[in-house]
């Protein structure tokens, strides 16, 4: 069915209307009068037409929106469900590697330069040892700088075990303790240089 809004009223006085006049003529009704007639019901058809033209557009117009809307509705569901199935997945991903998803410390990098303590200490530290605190004080730290590691991790001592029996043991897990002073007989202010380089040593660990 075309459009009848693009319908275009005919020529009711022309020749191809004259025997649709006939009919209508009559002793009160002349040939002019006849061709009114018929274009007065061309008019009244023709608004009928276009009022049932307009309802089934706009019917039409009305399922297309519908399905769009449940077309889009199903899209998105199908996303929720995607991303509900991802966030389960790295759920149980998060669950089976805790220390590959553990948050990374907001701790700055050191811009100055880093006391690190002699190898001693440092190996008593990761053992979860007793270790004294002169090796944090500015003497320890420096006397730490002048340990050539490339040369001393490397090196061998002679030790008696609690047995009795001598044992090799790396030259750096031993100490002179005699050059070591204990924690009683630290002074105030070295006391202060190992609180402040114990502290810094365990910052630059977590880094």
């Amino acid at each position: 069915m075309e459009d009848p809004n693009l319908a275009i009223r005919p020529d009711f006085t022309s020749e191809d209307f004259a025997d649709a006049r006939l009919q209508l003529t009559n002793n009160v009704v002349d040939d002019e009068q006849a061709s009114r007639i018929l274009g007065t019901l061309w008019d009244i058809q023709n608004a009928k037409d276009i009022q049932r033209w307009n309802a089934r557009r706009n019917e039409e117009a009305q399922i297309a929106r519908d399905r769009a809307e449940q077309a889009t509705e199903e899209l998105a569901q199908q996303q929720r469900h995607m991303r509900e199935e991802e966030e389960a997945i790295l759920a149980e991903e998060r669950k089976k590697n805790k220390a590959k998803y553990a948050p990374v410390p907001d701790v700055e990098v050191p811009s100055g330069p880093v006391n690190i303590p002699a190898p001693y200490a440092t190996r008593k530290l990761k053992k979860g040892e007793y270790c004294e605190l002169y090796f944090f004080t500015n003497a320890g730290l420096a006397e730490a700088e002048s340990f050539n590691t490339s040369v001393d991790d490397e090196a061998l001592t002679l030790l008696k075990s609690d047995n009795r029996q001598h044992i090799w043991v790396p030259a750096s897990n031993t100490r002179d303790k005699s050059a070591v002073i204990k924690d009683e007989d630290l002074s105030w202010e070295q006391f202060g240089e190992a609180s402040t380089g114990s502290t810094c040593t365990s910052d630059f660990g977590q880094l």
